[in-house]
């Protein structure tokens, strides 16, 4: 009991690592589901697209300059500049216009003869005004409708320019029709928690490994290590004192979790069976024994702290990663998809989503669940067999010497 104490008391002297490790990076899932399912059928409705301005400056004053600057008002908001290089100067860098287009000279019997000719369309004169987004957009319309009338000159060639620009027009007008469908269901509650679990694999994985990991290697250290030798202790009395201690948070940064987990998606998850939910967050639970084993682990290979900080933020990013964390594993390559199966995280992760897409709990839903946490269990199991035989090791080789 005495070094049970002893190393909770470890785990506590470290507030910093608590504080950012088990509290910042599990509020930082709340973040990542915030804004999940929150937009409204009403909030949607109430979009409107961003009119930029555009000044047309139309030096050509012929039947296509005229159809595009006509074009040009009806899908923009015109801008009435004068053709002096002050007045076009003053409009583009104090943003009256977003965007100035200027026809010059020709413009409409250039146009023509190089679309007639099969020759490259002469490129319009553009200038950005503040927005510079907004006149890139105005820009690239203008140009489109350019490409139109081309093409139409190139497919009626003995076509008049009023004529091309009335098929320009016409095909200018033409848009596909779009219809938005939302599925049921979709970004709800389960969504969102599955989401928020699967991110929380990174914060479990490295606030265990590094808060665990500090006070496991807090009684490796060579006076501490000497002074427990020669006591009447045994060494697995020891491992099981501090490991014991190190349990005790693993559970508690499991249920802080939990809670933030069901405090940031409980009120979406009032059609979810609460078993299913249930389940889905027990399903972390095997999952925190595994950062525990690894805390062990480099505990045992002697890591000092700054050792053991890195690398349980280098392994918790890596596992989250394969766990789909970050990116979906659908959009990853096939070797990437491989290679997340040798992770505990892949597996907890599909624990998760069975769990939170299934309609009830089931012995096949309940077989699955089994099968996915057993195989986290063995990582556990794996690293800590190994961080026992590494730690008999060097007490060996210490006692040999």
């Amino acid at each position: 009991m005495s070094t049970f104490r002893t190393a909770l008391r470890v785990v506590a002297g470290h507030p910093i690592y608590l504080a950012v490790y088990v509290v910042f990076l599990s509020l930082m899932g709340v973040f990542v589901v915030g804004d999940m399912g929150a937009a409204t059928a009403g909030e949607k409705g109430g979009y409107a697209a961003y009119e930029a301005r555009v000044a047309v400056v139309d030096r050509d004053g012929t039947a296509l300059s005229n159809a595009l600057a006509a074009w040009v008002s009806d899908a923009f908001e015109l801008v009435d500049v004068a053709d002096e290089p002050l007045a076009l100067q003053d409009a583009v860098a104090t943003g009256q216009a977003d965007c100035l287009v200027v026809l010059p000279g020709g413009f409409e019997r250039e146009l023509l003869e190089a679309a007639r000719a099969g020759d490259e369309v002469p490129a319009l004169e553009v200038a950005y005004g503040q927005d510079v987004q907004a006149g890139a957009l105005a820009a690239q319309a203008a140009s489109r409708w350019v490409s139109l009338a081309a093409a139409a000159a190139a497919l009626e060639p003995q076509a008049s320019a009023s004529e091309v620009a009335d098929l320009a027009l016409v095909a200018a007008a033409e848009r596909a029709e779009v219809d938005v469908r939302e599925s049921e269901g979709a970004l709800g509650g389960a969504d969102r928690l599955a989401t928020y679990l699967n991110f929380s694999t990174y914060s479990v994985m490295s606030s265990i490994v590094v808060v665990a990991g500090v006070s496991l290697a807090a009684f490796q250290r060579p006076e501490l290590r000497r002074r427990t030798a020669a006591g009447p202790v045994s060494p697995a009395c020891l491992s099981a004192g501090q490991v014991a201690a190190c349990l005790v948070l693993a559970v508690a940064v499991w249920a802080w979790t939990c809670a933030v987990a069901l405090a940031s998606c409980g009120g979406a998850l009032a059609g979810t069976d609460p078993a299913l939910v249930a389940c889905a967050l027990a399903s972390v639970l095997p999952f925190a024994l595994v950062p525990l084993a690894l805390a062990f682990l480099l505990a045992q290979l002697g890591l000092g702290e700054d050792a053991v900080n890195a690398c349980g933020n280098i392994g918790a990013t890596m596992l989250s990663f394969l766990g789909g964390a970050w990116v979906p594993l659908s959009m990853l390559p096939d070797v990437v998809q491989m290679a997340a199966r040798l992770s505990p995280s892949y597996w907890v992760s599909q624990a998760v989503a069975a769990a939170l897409h299934a309609e009830a709990l089931t012995p096949e839903l309940a077989a699955e669940l089994g099968t996915n946490l057993g195989i986290v269990l063995l990582f556990a199991v794996t690293l800590f067999a190994v961080g026992l035989a590494l730690g008999r090791a060097r007490r060996r080789v210490a006692g040999a010497a």
